[in-house]
């Protein structure tokens, strides 16, 4: 494991749910086995290979190679925007987040202030990997202004001045952001070059010190 990602193991957890596994025709019959299924989490975690009955993940990104940006991504009012843009010429530290995980959420307040104190030019960008439920409020369509109201709500509570993004997820998708970007716990937060290389990845709360930026 290279020295420069820094690893929080959290425990797998996952949200149960029905999903049909298996199926015996018989004389034109069709017999079901009904099995739990696990959709991301509410913890900041995301499900293992045996809880989705498979490789779920890819190879995890490496310092030195570039954070891909090409991911569908909101600005805090809903307006989509190039995330390429958001990082372009400016050292950063992108921090991914899920608002559902509390641990999650706070940990943005520590990174704001730890880098406010030792690095106030560092480009501190933070990104909601996930989109809240709307069951009840209209369906997908509603997904984004839902969850942009849910990081406006998170940046006041916690007085966050620094920019906050939304891109939708699906943890079970093998193109879903978490795959793409090799998640294996929120926050997961990247450092980068002015050319957008990754120098550095953190996994999960950290004891941040002045030497990490």
């Amino acid at each position: 494991m290279n020295s420069d990602i820094q690893v929080h193991r959290p425990a797998w957890l996952g949200s149960p749910q029905c999903r049909i596994v298996a199926a015996l025709g018989m004389l034109g019959l069709t017999v079901c086995l009904a099995l739990p299924a696990y959709a991301d989490s509410k913890d900041g975690t995301f499900p293992s290979a045996d809880q989705v009955g498979g490789q779920v993940y890819r190879d995890p990104l490496k310092t030195g190679s570039a954070l891909p940006t090409d991911f569908e991504a909101y600005d805090a009012k809903g307006n989509k925007v190039d995330f390429a843009d958001v990082i372009k010429g400016k050292r950063s530290l992108v921090v991914f987040f899920i608002s559902a995980a509390p641990v999650s959420v706070k940990e943005l307040k520590r990174i704001q202030d730890f880098v406010d104190k030792n690095e106030p030019k560092l480009n501190l960008v933070f990104v909601n990997a996930d989109t809240v439920g709307v069951a009840l409020e209209g369906g997908p369509k509603q997904a984004i202004a839902a969850t942009t109201r849910t990081v406006r709500l998170i940046a006041m509570e916690h007085s966050l001045k620094h920019p906050m993004y939304v891109a939708p997820n699906d943890a079970l998708s093998a193109n879903g952001l978490s795959n793409r970007l090799s998640f294996r716990g929120l926050p997961t937060t990247f450092l980068l070059s002015g050319k957008g290389t990754i120098e550095k990845i953190f996994v999960g709360p950290q004891n941040w010190k002045k030497s990490d930026l």
